[in-house]
């Protein structure tokens, strides 16, 4: 099992350092310099972020979560790279950075792991610290 998980993390890593000129069927692609993420049903009901392009596919990133049951609003603000090359039909980032909440006026990291596909979106984001849930995020991305 080790083994396994030694060459899927060594050639994950392949695919995200190397450029994108080296492989077949290459075509340029640009990633997009902004993007505005909503996630207004099911997982998570409302949430509004932006991210900004300020590097070769390195993203300055701020989301605003509304919690109804705790009547909270959190704050996230980070940074995420997104892989150069689509797995399947998928374009996965992944990320990290701090986490604040309105109501508890707690501050925290997390880390968080997603996928755009066409103009739909997933995230996931996991804070780092003891007896927090996971949150889920799915809605829409728009690109400009």
């Amino acid at each position: 099992m080790k083994k396994i998980a030694i060459a899927g993390l060594l050639g994950l890593s392949v695919l995200a350092f190397s450029p994108a000129e080296s492989f077949a069927r290459h075509w340029k692609h640009d990633p997009p310099k902004r993007t505005v993420t909503m996630s207004l049903f099911v997982f998570h009901p409302w949430s509004v972020g932006y991210r900004h392009l300020i590097a070769r596919n390195v993203y300055l990133t701020g989301n605003m979560d509304y919690l109804d049951s705790d009547k909270d609003l959190r704050f996230q603000a980070g940074a995420l790279y997104r892989i150069p090359h689509k797995i399947l039909f998928f374009h996965v980032y992944g990320g990290g950075g701090v986490e604040a909440s309105r109501n508890d006026g707690f501050m925290h990291p997390y880390i968080s792991v997603g996928a755009n596909f066409w103009i739909l979106y997933s995230e996931i984001n996991h804070p780092l610290r003891n007896g927090r849930e996971p949150v889920t995020r799915f809605g829409f991305s728009f690109s400009f």
